[in-house]
């Protein structure tokens, strides 16, 4: 058995990360991500499309909100039981938190001590937006979390790569680390305008293109709302890089099929969607994207328990922006106490702080305590053309299974 005594977890975590990847996976083409929003669709997006390639591949990602951090070792045993199991392992695609700790205290350079310790051949970052603001200071300070991943690629002379969002400025600036090592290749990935030049870029409704030749059309794309997209491209640099074959992509994201609570439907008649909206940037991309899919809209939001006042007054002023142009919507708060542990409970004053932002910018809202409550209510308000939309991330994820309980799905 091997006891490893330290004051920070972390530390444990990653020399346990780097122990186990230099004796069991030494020769493993390795990719991390991390960002504010899509870092699990990238990782299992990579590591569905590497498999398909015939390629061994180990990620991290699953379905579970809470199942995917680097705060424990679990990732270092579940790589020895891969190797084990699978015989080798070919390919690593490793989600990591850009913020991590609990309550208001940071595990400082997180993501850069996880990547760093992978020692990563591929480095993605695919946003930065407000969220676990509890444990950092400013915004500037999360940026600089985030930048994490850019600034493990310089610890080595290895050929590796970057990939950055375009379309974030703070994201793209972040190509500035690596000005100067010829050793790491950047691409970047974006929205198609006339004047730039993106390795990766998507033209609205025909095609994602790379380094300036059509990769994929539209019509073969498993998902279409902008989001999604940014996280094809930032996948499709990957297999650019690594030479990976065109076709054999494209039908691997032809036929890909989505993590759970990622823009699921559950049902039509009326649409259900189920996303893992967890901060502003996601509310807002939500509700842009699921609005267009019925008449009324209906949305039902699980407040975030004990994760701080700020994120919950930020997510507020997202609904806030998102629900004061839409002419028809019902919005259904719940702090989801019959199903979150304690470790998830809305607090008194995060509740207050939430209402209090509707209220004053006049947004009407139901509030309900039950989870199960806030569901059957929504289903009775909403007619066969309109949506539903259910947000929110650990209060949320128990939705489905109250639906098929209640045998609305």
């Amino acid at each position: 058995m091997a006891l490893i005594v330290t004051g920070k977890i972390e530390l444990a975590t990653a020399y346990a990360i780097k122990t186990t990847v230099d004796n069991y996976a030494h020769d493993a083409f390795r990719m991390a991500i991390t960002g504010t929003n899509g870092k699990s669709t990238t990782s299992h997006l990579l590591y569905t499309i590497f498999n398909d390639c015939g390629f061994k591949t180990y990620t991290n990602t699953d379905a579970e909100s809470e199942g995917n951090t680097l705060i424990d070792p679990r990732v270092a045993v579940e790589l020895v039981d891969y190797v084990e199991s699978e015989g080798k392992m070919d390919a690593i695609s490793l989600e990591v938190s850009e913020v991590q700790g609990w309550d208001d205290r940071i595990m400082k350079d997180h993501a850069y001590q996880m990547i760093s310790a992978l020692n990563t051949d591929v480095s993605i970052i695919t946003n930065a937006s407000a969220d676990h603001m509890n444990l950092v200071e400013s915004f500037d300070d999360l940026l600089n979390e985030i930048g994490g991943a850019a600034r493990a690629l310089l610890d080595d002379d290895k050929k590796s790569l970057l990939v950055l969002n375009y379309d974030d400025e703070n994201i793209r600036r972040m190509g500035e680390i690596v000005h100067g090592h010829d050793n790491i290749t950047l691409m970047y990935f974006g929205e198609y305008f006339d004047d730039n030049e993106l390795s990766i870029c998507y033209r609205e409704n025909d095609a994602i293109y790379a380094n300036g030749h059509v990769y994929i059309e539209y019509d073969d794309l498993p998902f279409t709302s902008k989001h999604f997209i940014q996280d094809i491209m930032a996948a499709i640099a990957v297999c650019v890089y690594k030479k990976l074959d065109r076709e054999t992509v494209v039908e691997s994201l032809r036929n890909y099929k989505a993590l759970s609570r990622r823009f699921i439907k559950l049902r039509d008649n009326p649409v259900v969607i189920d996303d893992f909206a967890h901060n502003p940037s996601g509310i807002k991309l939500t509700i842009e994207n699921g609005a267009k899919l019925g008449d009324r809209l209906f949305v039902v939001d699980a407040i975030r328990g004990c994760r701080g006042d700020d994120i919950n007054r930020q997510i507020a002023e997202a609904l806030v922006e998102s629900l004061k142009n839409e002419e028809d919507y019902t919005l259904l708060l719940t702090c989801s106490r019959d199903v979150v542990n304690n470790l998830n409970t809305v607090l008194d004053s995060e509740l207050d702080i939430f209402t209090r932002v509707l209220d004053d910018n006049s947004i009407e809202y139901v509030l309900f305590d039950n989870l199960e409550d806030s569901l059957l209510e929504a289903m009775k308000l909403a007619d066969k053309k309109d949506v539903v939309l259910l947000l929110g991330a650990q209060g949320m994820d128990p939705a489905s299974k109250l639906l098929e309980k209640n045998n609305i799905i």
